[in-house]
């Protein structure tokens, strides 16, 4: 079993993270009701409007299409009922509100998004004419009359326009001809479109608040892995709160009309104060019923796994109790790669289907031993087969679950856990004495106190419309690796003699064994990524002899033992993200793990009872 589980070591060493290397198998789109019978197939995550689409129309109405993709988006969409066109069209995988614009540009009809986040479709009057030097008063009643709109013009509304317009919108012809001339188009209830100049717009500024529910600045907190290996882009940045700091409050302040309209923040209850005309104020209220959404969350759920291999070359004639005896014992770590399947170890079970039953078990399936997996297999794991290799794992008995932590994280939003303990040591230093000697200082070290222990830190991206995460992760170890045993140097530190003369001493120092990972995974919800490669070689030599008989060249053999031991150790670190859209689900997330701690006190009660339960 040691072996083989070497091998397994030994290939997650060599595939570090393959998440990205073994794709998951694509899910059918889900299909049914009328969507199915329109041609329009979606595949819909719940909670998120980022279904995706995918359309076979032949001469089809617009108005069944569009009432089949509202069922698909959960959206509110209102279609104009004098529209009567038939829509032909061939699209594959594309965003709901990207497919809507397609169908309805299909059938020459624009998509408009109004207040409360109802989305209509119109088929607005087309215009085809030409002006060469006309009263732009004119133009616009022109307009008018095409459209059936109602045209308020203001009477500061003057001068001449030049128009060569073909197949234009209506709506789209007015905004090009007011602005030609430097006016502006205020569009009021019911409808009503008034033309004046900016100056005007003063008398119809509205004012109105938002409150960000979900929507905040950036925090003054920020989780932080200390390492050489990893850039931390957020170190020499000075964190601030304020709306300084926040890019929904300067996105939104380009949109304020210069001169004219305010925006404010008040960062203690989170409510934004717009003051503007009313288009923008409305544009504005669009913006942020599509940003100030309830984020995503992902629980992501972490094994340190360590798994050790020692191997022992013991050769030598030593005395003992029994009188003297002769030894000779040969070792070796193996690491051979690929795996060798169907010699009938644990990795035929585990590259196996989800009921843990090997193809290469059989040595008949696998005669001459020349079929092989490659190593990537073990880039990402299901559920299954995660809990097969953990079962496995714990059967042998150099094999540990050292930590496993949980933490649920926000969409886009950094995340850390840290499990160990701080240790804080001196540093030792000399200097002239008032009596004129060399005198010992010892003062606690500038670096005081070091972290060992497990930490991980991820960020994770859940793919719009899907059920996958991309997770910036990494996983770091630190441990103390010194050889003191004894009381002025504990284990895990090293004991260094520091001054000289009567100005001597001795102090203790720890030594840390650090390994890291960083790396950038993507994965499907409940998939799970191994990361693998760090490990450490630890090698002693021990030799006892007798003294003088021990030194003598060749036949000192006869009188001395040697012992060479050789120690590989292993990290090996699971990690597998589960997106979370709801609070119901952050509640079964939790009876689950509280499921999952229960089942494992039981099994600790069963086994520390040998094997009997109580009653």
């Amino acid at each position: 079993m040691q072996a083989r589980i070497t091998k397994f070591v030994g290939a997650l060493a060599m595939a570090g993270s393959l998440a990205l290397a073994v794709p998951a198998q694509e899910q059918p789109p889900q299909q049914g009701g009328q969507g199915e019978e329109q041609g329009v197939n979606s595949v819909t995550q719940e909670g998120d409007r980022g279904s995706r689409l995918t359309l076979r129309l032949r001469d089809r109405m617009l108005r069944d299409i569009v009432q089949s993709i509202r069922r698909k988006a959960g959206v509110n969409i209102v279609i104009d009922q004098a529209i009567e066109d038939r829509v032909t069209i061939d699209l594959d995988d594309v965003e709901w509100r990207r497919a809507l614009e397609l169908v309805a540009e299909a059938a020459g009809c624009v998509v408009i998004e109004e207040q409360g986040g109802i989305i209509k479709v119109e088929k607005p009057a087309r215009v085809f004419f030409s002006f060469e030097n006309a009263d732009v008063q004119k133009v616009i009643d022109t307009i008018a009359k095409i459209s059936g709109a109602n045209i308020v013009v203001g009477p500061d509304v003057q001068g001449t326009v030049t128009l060569r317009l073909r197949n234009i919108p209506w709506r789209d012809a007015l905004d090009a001809t007011v602005k030609t001339l430097g006016y502006v188009v205020v569009e009021e209830e019911r409808g009503i479109l008034r033309v004046v100049p900016p100056s005007n717009m003063r008398e119809d500024l509205v004012t109105r608040e938002f409150q960000l529910r979900y929507v905040r600045p950036p925090s003054a907190y920020m989780p932080y892995l200390q390492s050489e290996y990893v850039q931390y882009v957020y170190s020499n940045q000075k964190l601030n709160p304020k709306e300084d700091n926040f890019t929904l409050i300067t996105a939104l302040q380009s949109l304020i009309t210069p001169e004219i309209g305010q925006l404010q923040y008040h960062a203690e209850q989170n409510l934004l104060f717009v003051k503007d005309t009313k288009p923008v104020v409305e544009q504005i209220a669009r913006i942020i019923e599509k940003i100030d959404i309830e984020p995503a969350q992902v629980f992501i759920d972490v094994k340190f796994v360590t798994t050790s291999n020692s191997d022992v070359l013991d050769v030598g004639i030593s005395p003992g109790a029994d009188g003297w005896t002769a030894s000779i014992g040969l070792g070796q770590i193996p690491h051979r790669l690929p795996f060798e399947l169907g010699a009938g170890g644990w990795d035929d079970q585990l590259i196996a289907n989800d009921d843990g039953e090997g193809p290469f078990a059989d040595e008949n399936r696998n005669p001459t031993g020349d079929t092989t997996m490659p190593d990537v297999v073990f880039g990402a794991l299901n559920f299954q087969q995660v809990s097969a290799a953990l079962r496995l794992l714990k059967k042998d008995s150099s094999s540990e679950i050292a930590q496993a932590p949980k933490l649920i994280a926000l969409d886009h939003q950094m995340a850390t856990i840290f499990v160990g303990e701080t240790i804080r040591y001196a540093q030792a230093r000399s200097e002239a004495g008032q009596a004129g000697g060399l005198q010992l200082v010892v003062e606690e070290a500038p670096n005081s106190p070091v972290s060992t222990g497990f930490q991980l830190l991820v960020v994770p991206h859940i793919v719009p419309g899907t059920d996958k995460v991309i997770m910036d992760v990494i996983p770091k170890s630190e441990a103390l690796s010194g050889t003191g045993s004894s009381s002025l140097a504990p284990a895990g530190f090293d004991l260094y003699t520091v001054g000289a003369g009567t100005g001597d001493g001795s102090i203790a120092l720890p030594r840390i064994a650090s390994s890291t990972i960083a790396t950038k995974v993507l994965l499907r919800s409940g998939q799970t990524a191994v990361l693998g490669g760090l490990v450490t070689d630890t090698d002693t030599l021990t030799e006892t002899r007798l003294p003088f008989l021990g030194d003598i060249p060749v036949l000192g053999w006869l009188f001395k033992n040697r012992n060479v031991s050789k120690t590989k150790r292993t990290l090996i670190v699971f990690v597998r993200p589960d997106v979370i859209r709801s609070p119901e689900q952050v509640e079964e997330t939790r009876n689950a793990i509280l499921r999952e701690r229960s089942a494992q006190l039981q099994r600790a009660e069963f086994e520390a009872l040998g094997g009997t339960r109580s009653r």
